[in-house]
């Protein structure tokens, strides 16, 4: 008899430890009168990742590595013509050593570069260090033999290796997990082989009396994509403040401390909200630019595109929501590497020069202790990325680079400015690397370190410039 729903194998990850390396923000929908989004937690007050969300996640890596026809044999598909069921069971990860902390937010006008009036908004989130166990488990079907599932499970467990990003705000550097040690250990039982039978009935009982997969083959790359780190460092003081500070009073000067920087435990946090939203802002100062201000709708759509948008679109005023293709990380700065220091400011009144009595303040910034070194790492991916769209990140990095990009609070004083050191481009199966070897000389080189690739690099800036350049 030939039956297509007979289970031929059993592909499990068991038990497997993974750590939460960013906040994470899977909410509720839900706020308390006080704070606006609250984390998800179970009836008896855990906070735990759904494995509905790591599903979702793993089906858009798959389905951008392999394909829509893969992704739905693994996932399952609800087409009339061709249904089939899921092959994948994720278990709930429920989280242990968890804190809870609390981000805010505020929407920044795009055209005066400063809050938008009761934009202002908070919620909870669960501190990186929070751990779990993830058990997967993959069931093959005779119906599939001839896909070859192993292959995707070898990417499953690189994916885990490498980091992903789950939950809320991922593409600004939340939510990421990933494995506590790797290689990611997973098992695969043949039903074929009477010992991997005999395996899975042991299996079933609580013992793996198998080896682990071993993998270096994996499928990963998306050649489609752009990814660009930026390897910085930090010129002057910086601040980026902390919503939980609470002010106080300096004992050494008598001053009002009102802010300090945004920390994560012993380490100082450069959130990637921060650093996506200085993106976005230069990126449409660039577009307004080259296009004289005379196509704002074009500039518009452009950003929306790459940067996303939920915007109320229908006669009904439902939202038609566009995800972001733009990643990046959220940054953590060692304490030893940088040092902090209470400065004494005074209000002045803009219209006579002078100053307001009693208004002597204060904040607490940091400094990089060696400027010369590279302290500070960005990382951007942009997912099927165009060639106008490298150009345009091509022309942050050169602000960035020379200082003219600062992140945080205090840019009018000169705060939050860096200097690139190197790059690293990998785009169109070709790397580039950007160093610079002094004060007055950078070097541009391909993937053999010999290969002049500045042209390669000048028709992506010059190629959106055509696009968008007007008399």
């Amino acid at each position: 008899m030939n039956n297509e729903a007979k289970i031929i194998k059993k592909i499990v990850f068991s038990n497997v430890p993974i750590k939460v390396k960013s906040p994470l923000r899977i909410s509720t929908g839900k706020d308390d009168g006080i704070t606006d989004m609250l984390i998800l937690k179970d009836k008896y007050g855990q906070a735990f990742i759904p494995g509905t969300s790591i599903v979702g996640v793993l089906r858009n890596y798959i389905s951008d590595i392999y394909g829509e026809k893969i992704e739905n044999i693994i996932f399952g598909n609800v087409n009339k013509n061709n249904e089939n069921q899921s092959l994948i069971r994720i278990s709930d990860v429920k989280l242990n050593n968890v804190k809870i902390i609390h981000r805010d937010g505020v929407a920044i006008d795009d055209i005066t570069n400063v809050s938008k009036d009761k934009a202002k908004y908070d919620f909870e989130m669960i501190e990186r260090g929070a751990e779990g166990l993830l058990n997967i488990e993959i069931t093959v079907r005779k119906k599939f033999k001839d896909v070859d599932i192993d292959e995707v499970a070898k990417t499953i467990a690189y994916i885990l290796d490498t980091g992903m990003n789950i939950g809320a705000l991922t593409t600004k550097g939340y939510g990421k997990i990933q494995i506590k040690k790797k290689p990611t250990p997973f098992y695969i039982f043949d039903f074929s082989k009477d010992e991997d039978a005999w395996a899975w009935l042991e299996y079933l009982d609580g013992n793996i009396n198998k080896v682990p997969v071993k993998y270096d083959d994996a499928k990963s790359n998306i050649i489609s994509d752009f990814r660009m780190r930026i390897g910085l460092s930090l010129k002057n003081s910086m601040i980026i403040a902390t919503t939980d500070f609470q002010e106080e009073l300096s004992k050494e000067s008598n001053i009002k401390i009102r802010a300090v920087q945004l920390k994560s435990g012993e380490d100082y946090v450069i959130p990637g909200t921060s650093i996506k939203g200085v993106i976005r802002n230069r990126a449409i100062n660039i577009l307004r630019n080259l296009s004289n201000y005379k196509n704002e709708e074009k500039v518009v759509s452009f950003i929306d595109n790459l940067m996303g948008h939920g915007k109320k679109v229908d006669s009904e005023g439902n939202n038609k929501l566009l995800r972001s293709r733009l990643y990046v990380n959220e940054i953590y700065l060692k304490k030893n590497n940088f040092i902090s220091k209470k400065q004494p400011r005074t209000k002045i009144d803009s219209f006579t020069g002078g100053v307001f009595y009693g208004n002597l303040f204060g904040d607490e910034p940091i400094w990089q202790i060696d400027r010369a070194k590279t302290m500070i790492s960005i990382n951007l991916r942009i997912k099927r990325c165009t060639e106008l769209e490298a150009g345009l990140m091509l022309l942050i990095l050169k602000d960035m680079w020379l200082g003219n990009l600062a992140i945080g609070g205090g840019k009018s004083i000169g705060r939050g400015v860096f200097s690139g050191n190197n790059c690293l481009i990998n785009y169109r199966g070709n790397t580039f690397k950007i160093e610079r070897e002094n004060e007055n000389k950078i070097i541009v080189a391909g993937k053999d370190g010999k290969e002049d690739v500045k042209e390669i690099l000048e028709k992506y800036v010059k190629a959106l410039c055509g696009e968008f350049y007007e008399e």
